[in-house]
């Protein structure tokens, strides 16, 4: 049994004595400092705030964290802002990694840096020999319509460039995989089945990722989206991942379990869309917490953060385990529901036993087609 089974078992444990657990998911918005302001951004009054980046948090406030945190880890989420800014990054992942047992990190980015992205990206690789990396760059589309949400001409290039540098690398470091993030919004659903077209069979990312865009947005209107759009996106992805008519999966021991719930909770997304009730019980606060460049944590980023970890001298299990974090878990069981990815679904779909079984059916369904893609080769 891989590491990652392994602690989700760990977990389930606690979960039937009806005893809190440590996250097996933490979300980490690292800065609040970016190049970019894209229309769709739910950050962007906290962008730059002079302020705000006076309280962000030190590499050191993050190690206490990691130290503090209470069991291992998963999958690390590393956001912001743009981490790449951040020239302590490698310290940071590595901190989780030797005190959590880390098995995987999400590094987002905008693809913008590229001489901060790829050193740190190779140092991680190097000082972390058993990690699994994933950088997720978010493009958001074709040329035209990605500069236009990201409102940076040239951006486009750069990002699609940096993928394919990081492909190479990814020759002589196979742990290392490349996502490309994409939010499904209104200014690019009308071409997004030509931006998966040139995904599927130009730039070849190991792992795509379609997300739904959830508010605020810093524009509004891009939250009138065609449902049935996404939908139609949504199982086109999944046929294509069953069949292995795109990689769409990561690296390690658990990479087809994690990328069969990617998988599953988009198609599960569009029908909460579709039918406005939740289709999970969400564990958010439980398995999976948000924490924010100043210390602020929170279970999810759709709700209001609980309490700063400066107040709780940086231990996160004294603040995880509170009155105050106990009553948001309660909050959150009585029906709460959204269609955010990384702090709802990604984290709660494996305590979902109904669930559970259809994710493992299509990890093995996803493997089979992988294995027999490769044998024809």
């Amino acid at each position: 049994m891989d590491f990652h089974h392994k602690e989700i078992l760990k977990r389930y444990a606690r979960m039937a004595t009806g005893r809190p657990f440590a996250p097996i998911l933490l979300n980490i918005l690292i800065t609040s400092v970016c190049d970019m302001r894209c229309v769709h951004c739910f950050f962007t009054d906290e962008l730059d705030d002079k302020p705000r980046k006076k309280l962000q948090m030190t590499a050191q406030n993050v190690v206490r964290i990691s130290e503090t945190l209470g069991a291992n880890l998963g999958v690390l989420i590393i956001a912001g802002g743009e981490p790449f800014t951040r020239k302590d990054l490698p310290e940071i992942a590595r901190a989780f990694y030797e005190n959590n047992k880390l098995e995987s990190i999400y590094l987002m980015s905008n693809g913008q840096i590229q001489h901060r992205i790829i050193p740190d990206v190779s140092r991680i690789l190097e000082e972390c020999p058993n990690l699994n990396v994933t950088v997720a760059l978010g493009i958001d589309g074709l040329k035209e319509d990605h500069e236009a949400i990201r409102q940076k001409p040239g951006s486009w290039d750069i990002a699609i460039d940096t993928a394919r540098k990081l492909k190479a690398i990814k020759k002589e470091k196979p742990r290392l995989d490349i996502q490309t993030c994409t939010c499904f919004m209104n200014s690019n659903q009308d071409r997004i089945f030509e931006w998966y077209d040139f995904l599927k069979y130009d730039l070849k990312p190991d792992k795509v990722n379609f997300n739904y865009i959830r508010p605020p947005s810093a524009r509004p209107r891009e939250l009138i989206i065609d449902k049935a759009r996404y939908d139609r996106l949504s199982h086109m992805i999944s046929e294509d991942s069953r069949h292995a008519a795109i990689k769409n999966s990561y690296t390690g021991d658990a990479g087809f379990f994690k990328a069969a719930i990617d998988v599953y909770m988009h198609e599960l997304i569009a029908k909460t869309a579709f039918e406005g009730r939740p289709q999970l019980q969400c564990w958010a606060g439980t398995a999976g917490a948000v924490i924010y460049d100043e210390g602020t944590v929170s279970s999810c980023e759709i709700l209001e953060s609980v309490a700063n970890l400066r107040e709780y001298d940086w231990n996160f299990s004294k603040l995880w385990y509170s009155p105050a974090m106990e009553a948001r878990r309660e909050a959150v069981a009585n029906g709460c529901f959204c269609t955010h990815e990384s702090n709802c679904y990604y984290p709660s779909l494996p305590f979902n036993p109904t669930h559970l079984v259809e994710i493992k059916k299509l990890e093995k369904e996803m493997k089979e087609s992988a294995r027999a893609t490769r044998q024809l080769v």
